[in-house]
C-alpha cells in the first residue's frame, strides 16, 4: 500500500516539473507542424476591476485533423422535394 501511494505521489511531483513552452515557442513549434496555434486569453476579475489579459498557448490545429471522407461513388441521389400528388386545383 505504501508503494502505491509513493508511486502516485511521485507521478504528481514529476508532472509538475514539466517545462511549459512560451507563447512564441509554441507558435514556432506549431508552425513547423503546418498548423496554427489556438491562443487562450484569461483575465482575472475582482471587485476592484479587471486585471490584465494573459495569453497562453492552447492546442495546435492542423488541417490533417479535419480530413473528411469523400462520399461513396455509387451513393443514391437525394429524393426530390415533396410535391403534391392530388393534381390541379
Amino acid at each position: 500500500m505504501k508503494f502505491a501511494f509513493a508511486a502516485i505521489l511521485g507521478a504528481f511531483v514529476l508532472a509538475g516539473c514539466q517545462e511549459k513552452l512560451t507563447l512564441e515557442e509554441a507558435q514556432a513549434q506549431c508552425a513547423k507542424e503546418g498548423g496554427f496555434l489556438v491562443i487562450i486569453y484569461t483575465q482575472q476579475i475582482t471587485t476592484s476591476g479587471a486585471g490584465p489579459q494573459i495569453a497562453s498557448p492552447g492546442n495546435c490545429v492542423a488541417s490533417s485533423k479535419f480530413d473528411i471522407a469523400s462520399p461513396a461513388p455509387n451513393a443514391p441521389a437525394p429524393a426530390p422535394a415533396n410535391e403534391s400528388k392530388l393534381g390541379p386545383d
